[in-house]
């Protein structure tokens, strides 16, 4: 072989030597990232009182960007989109991790839930149906709920309030006793025409004595207070649990239990 093409292969070879150094200079430092990341979270956890968390949030593939999550003494916690009025996911255990929010720059800015998470619905809590077998809007425009911050009771567990539908809505997510669950109180103000209220969706869901419903498989238990009149509907993806609000000052109490 003539010295002018070994000196071309020899190029050849040191030039794709120096692409597989570099390739794997690339992924040993993602994986040395990967690892810090998972060997050193940012744990924040609820002490003696509950612990509010502004932040972004990933549900169903999606940044979210209007989040607060909420930890607790009983460490029975859940995440709140304030722009949706919806109850996106709850879990038990530890509370959050919070390294990509405050390591360096604080990028991507997500706030992770530790834990069993189980997700919801990133869909709004409220909504204006033409009838009882009209489609569930999937959001509500950002400019269609107005955020009016949140109240704090004597155990520091925050309401949200906000309008939205033509109502002003007050949305207070408290523990149960023990730590059993979570219990929900909407009330709605000033209310112009009926609104409904979804309280769960999900593949199948099954009514059970004294106002209980078993949604999913299992996964979680509703008891809705004896005078709410829930029913379920079908839809092309599943199943419905909804309430009509029907007056202009209505209110509707519901607990989850998992």
């Amino acid at each position: 072989m003539q010295p002018i093409v070994l000196l071309y292969f020899n190029q050849i070879k040191i030039m794709i030597y120096k692409r597989m150094m570099c390739c794997l200079a690339l992924l040993t430092s993602c994986a040395a990232y990967s690892m810090a990341q998972n060997a050193n979270p940012y744990i924040i956890n609820a002490t003696t009182k509950p612990y509010l968390l502004r932040s972004f949030l990933m549900f169903e593939g999606k940044k979210r960007t209007h989040v607060i999550s909420v930890g607790t003494p009983e460490k029975v916690n859940y995440a709140y989109d304030l722009k949706q009025g919806a109850l996106l996911e709850i879990w038990r255990g530890d509370f959050i991790d919070a390294r990509e929010m405050w390591e360096d720059r604080g990028e991507p800015q997500l706030a992770k839930p530790l834990g069993t998470v189980l997700p919801l619905s990133a869909a709004p809590t409220l909504a204006i149906l033409a009838d009882k077998d009209a489609a569930w809007p999937d959001s509500v425009a950002f400019d269609d709920l107005q955020t009016q911050g949140y109240v704090l009771d004597k155990s520091k567990m925050p309401a949200f309030l906000y309008t939205a539908n033509g109502a002003d809505v007050s949305d207070k997510i408290a523990v149960l006793d023990g730590g059993a669950g979570l219990s929900r109180t909407i009330s709605i103000k000033t209310s112009k025409q009926p609104l409904y209220c979804r309280i769960a969706v999900a593949a199948n869901i099954e009514a059970h004595k004294n106002n209980s419903y078993v949604v999913g498989d299992k996964a979680y238990t509703i008891k809705v207070a004896d005078s709410a009149k829930a029913f379920i509907r079908k839809t092309q993806n599943g199943k419905e649990l909804l309430v009509q609000l029907a007056n202009a000052t209505d209110s509707l109490t519901y607990s989850i239990t998992w």
